[in-house]
């Protein structure tokens, strides 16, 4: 059983460069690795010989399609029985795939990891389940980005990415797979660079936005509003509105926000934990 890497990358050569670099110093080496570019305004000549060092095909899309489709773009282009995803700013560390290449040997469907976070990687993160359960989920994506996320092709070609969805596709995904009663393994190991808050990620995005733009990001809350149930999906809408507050204009317009749509109690508890977590000096969360 062989495994294909997909990157999803848009305007980030540099970054996608040290990807590649991770990959070329795997233990384990893919059969093939397919970069699937979001239609990138910015040249990436410089990055096509890293790619084709390590067997690899740059897919440049005709047109800005966003995350989720340029993933499943990856998939439809990928020809092994393993498919391991990976985003343009995170660095697998050596042991990657040989880690997770034996959970398949073993009988998994998918398989999670942790990570530890680049530039400081004494801090590890990482969920000590042995298998993705119901109770992690609910309290949100515990485990790992995409760059942690890996499938047996036949699987997630029948699921695919939701290309509805803005955001939280590696939660809907975890939540899809875990509905679906797969073999969903969890590797409690820090085993890829993640990149926190690089100046154009999601977190620096959402910190410039404004209230009503926020609504069309809880679409994962509501699609699995029946699987979170009534206090988890009020937390974790709240979660995401509250988001990096202080970084925000307007607070007080985000905690209305936060009340309107989930109520007093939730949005205590918000605030509740946070001050829970500055006093724990709880390490950060993806």
């Amino acid at each position: 059983m062989d495994i294909s890497v997909v990157i999803t990358t848009c305007n980030r050569p540099a970054f996608l460069k040290e990807a590649l670099i991770g990959i070329s110093k795997q233990t384990l080496k893919p059969k093939e690795v397919i970069v699937v570019n979001d239609c990138s305004e910015i040249s990436y000549e410089s990055a096509l010989d890293a790619i084709k060092k390590v067997n690899g095909k740059h897919i440049l899309l005709k047109e800005r399609s966003g995350a989720n489709r340029a993933r499943n773009i990856g998939i439809q282009n990928c020809s092994s029985g393993i498919i391991a995803f990976l985003d343009d700013d995170d660095i697998w560390l050596p042991n990657y795939l040989s880690e997770i290449y034996r959970q398949y040997q073993e009988g998994a469907d998918a398989v999670v990891t942790g990570f530890r976070q680049l530039g400081n990687e004494s801090i590890v993160v990482v969920n000590q389940d042995s298998q993705v359960t119901k109770s992690s989920l609910l309290r949100g994506n515990t485990y790992c980005g995409m760059s942690g996320f890996s499938c047996k092709k036949e699987i997630i070609e029948a699921l695919l990415f939701d290309e509805q969805l803005p955001n939280g596709q590696d939660w809907d995904m975890f939540a899809r797979l875990l509905l679906g009663n797969y073999d969903f393994r969890n590797i409690s190991k820090g085993l890829f660079l993640y990149r926190f808050q690089n100046a154009d990620g999601i977190g620096a995005k959402l910190r410039t936005l404004k209230p009503k733009d926020i609504v069309h990001r809880l679409a994962s809350a509501n699609k699995h509003r029946e699987f979170l149930g009534d206090y988890w999906y009020k937390k974790r809408v709240c979660d995401q509105i509250l988001f990096s507050l202080k970084h925000k204009k307007n607070r007080l317009s985000w905690i209305v926000l936060a009340v309107r749509l989930t109520g007093i109690k939730a949005t205590a508890n918000f605030f509740f934990n946070m001050v829970k977590r500055k006093l724990l000096n709880k390490p950060m969360s993806i």
